[in-house]
């Protein structure tokens, strides 16, 4: 048994929860909620991997990996899909970005500027869709929690995420753009599980974090008239509380951190922590 603390965890036969964050618009919080949600719960003693499909690569960069593209021995998601590793190869420790160490608990998947050629890649597949449905039982059974942070739309990449999740987070703000995005989200979700169903794919919205929100009323009627909107829409799967407007928020994400790790005890932390508490992704 390996005593490597930020060696890749071996299969124990631990319950796996695979989330699945997502919205079918852009700019919606995903990947600060997944990266936040992950944090906390690796720092609570979670073994967690976070896998990113987004050629942005935003979820890697606050991970530690800035350019994971520029660095051809560090592997990504893209070369799992061409076949030059294997995904259980293409995990590799998070980093703190600000001292270059591992952080302990916390794995990633790295992503690639070459997932915009995902669909191209895949198009000769049979059932394409269920391409991460195939890869993801490589890591069952090693992570507590594996996210899967998805990328601002409904394509290939989040159709093969909503298959192989075991629970969907719909990730929104108090503005119409991403409240619609999750509306698109659940009538992609309903299309898909009518063919997927089978298999164990969600039929619906398991969670929604809301993040960015307003204070007060006093800073927009209408966007706390859409947050409002949102939670009698989604009722009981809406987590509270609401991720406030918190501008360490964006200074974590220039300094390429979770920001449940740049400043565990600002405002927008406090109430991830909380989500991820309310999630029961820990206690």
């Amino acid at each position: 048994m390996t005593t490597d603390p930020f060696a890749l965890p071996e299969d124990t036969g631990r319950k796996t929860r695979v989330l699945t964050f997502t919205n079918g618009s852009a700019g919606s919080g995903k990947t600060t909620a997944a990266a936040a949600l992950g944090y906390a719960a690796a720092s609570r003693g979670k073994k967690v991997c976070i896998l990113g499909m987004d050629k942005q690569r935003d979820v890697s960069r606050l991970l530690g990996y800035d350019d994971p593209d520029g660095d051809e021995e560090l592997p990504t998601l893209y070369d799992v899909i061409d076949d030059v590793c294997t995904l259980d190869e293409a995990v590799v420790p998070a980093r703190n970005s600000k001292t270059g160490e591992p952080i302990k608990n916390l794995w990633v998947v790295l992503e690639s500027k070459k997932l915009e050629s995902l669909e191209y890649k895949l198009a000769g597949q049979t059932a394409r869709e269920l391409w991460l449905f195939r890869l993801l039982p490589q890591l069952r059974g090693r992570f507590d929690i594996v996210g899967v942070d998805c990328p601002g739309d409904v394509k290939l990449a989040t159709i093969g995420a909503l298959i192989a999740g075991d629970e969907i987070v719909g990730c929104t703000k108090s503005q119409e753009k991403e409240a619609r995005g999750l509306t698109e989200l659940e009538d992609k979700i309903t299309e898909v599980h009518a063919a997927y169903g089978h298999i164990g794919m969600r039929d619906g919205i398991d969670w929604v974090v809301i993040g960015d929100g307003v204070t007060n009323n006093s800073q927009g009627k209408v966007y706390a008239d859409i947050e409002n909107q949102v939670r009698e829409a989604y009722g009981d799967l809406v987590v509270k509380p609401t991720v406030r407007d918190d501008v360490k928020v964006p200074e974590a994400y220039t300094a390429g951190q979770p920001v449940t790790l740049y400043n565990a005890k600002c405002d927008a932390a406090v109430a991830y922590t909380k989500i991820g508490r309310q999630m029961k992704l820990y206690r």
